[in-house]
């Protein structure tokens, strides 16, 4: 699958904070609504992440875009949809990628997300849009770094940091394209149903 969703809401892992990946939990998310799944996980070792990889692809197949937060030759290896790069790799060109592979980069201001653009990319990732658990030392942006952003760049926006379902409606009227989350579904009693209720909120007449 290869089709970038309007409105997207995409998921990202953190067996850090939730444990060892739950698959369970992951095909029940995409059931109620999660358009692309990222494998975010800089402490597994190589092994272990094809190993995992191999088992989300199954998952995802014809269902979500598989992205893996990472090397792009490991998410070559794992026929992942696509690689998300960090802001610190904004040098990385889209000549660098093995082809086929969607590029994502994770920006945090203007002058990165236009450094990315110019690099080559498929969609941005920004934020940190407000308080998230999972980086606590960071002030939020705020969604005037969504709507500036949107003023001077083509490729499609997701906006990710202490994003729910109070909020996420807010963040696509600010111009984005979607969401990125973590605790919104790995710490939902119901992650199925919890997916459900973020996507409806996407949709924003």
């Amino acid at each position: 699958m290869e089709t970038f969703a309007n409105p997207c809401l995409t998921l990202l892992t953190d067996s850090t904070r939730y444990g060892e990946l739950d698959f369970d939990l992951i095909e029940g998310a995409i059931e109620g609504g999660v358009d692309m799944i990222q494998l975010r996980e800089p402490a597994f070792t190589e092994s272990k992440v094809i190993k995992t990889g191999n088992l989300i692809r199954e998952i995802t197949k014809n269902k979500a875009l598989f992205i893996f937060n990472g090397n792009p030759k490991i998410a070559h290896k794992i026929n992942a949809d696509g690689v998300q790069l960090p802001e610190s790799r904004i040098d990385t060109v889209a000549a660098d990628i093995p082809k086929g592979l969607l590029i994502g980069r994770s920006i945090h201001s203007k002058t990165t997300a236009l450094k990315s653009e110019k690099a080559g990319t498929d969609f941005l990732i920004a934020g940190t849009l407000f308080k998230s658990n999972s980086h606590l030392e960071i002030d939020p942006s705020g969604l005037s770094l969504i709507s500036t952003l949107c003023k001077v760049l083509r490729t499609p926006i997701l906006g990710i940091g202490g994003i729910n379902a109070d909020n996420a409606e807010s963040v696509i009227k600010a111009g984005a394209h979607g969401i990125a989350v973590i605790s919104s579904i790995w710490s939902a009693s119901n992650p199925k149903d919890a997916a459900k209720t973020l996507k409806q909120k996407l949709v924003v007449n």
